[in-house]
């Protein structure tokens, strides 16, 4: 029954120090923020592109964990043979579109395959 307290205390305690530590940066260290020019176009394409797209990727992904898993089971417990099925560019990949992959400023990564969209104009 005394354990209880004696943990929560140990936890309160464990993210007051974690607080003080993170507040003791100085502003130098912290990240600067990002401006960027609102797409509101990109944004609607991305997300209407999404509702195709994240459950394709999705479905191969799935696929690719089945194949890769047997692979390795049928391999005595191989892992690299796993791996090699996992790594193929239609199993590995991004599984979502972002806004920014819609006018061009990032790439579309499948596998070690890069595609550069151009959709929306910048």
């Amino acid at each position: 029954m005394r354990a209880a307290p004696i943990a929560l205390t140990v936890v309160a305690g464990a993210m007051l120090w974690v607080g003080s530590a993170s507040a003791q940066m100085s502003p130098a260290q912290l990240a600067p923020i990002e401006r960027r020019q609102p797409h509101p176009g990109a944004s609607a394409l991305a997300a209407a592109g999404n509702i195709v797209f994240m459950p394709v990727r999705l479905s191969l992904a799935a696929v690719g964990g089945v194949l890769g898993g047997l692979t390795g089971w049928l391999t005595a417990g191989n892992e690299n043979a796993a791996r090699d099925i996992w790594r193929l560019p239609p199993f590995d990949g991004q599984t979502h579109l972002e806004p920014e992959m819609m006018y061009g400023e990032e790439p579309l990564m499948i596998g070690e395959l890069e595609f550069r969209m151009h959709v929306t104009p910048p």
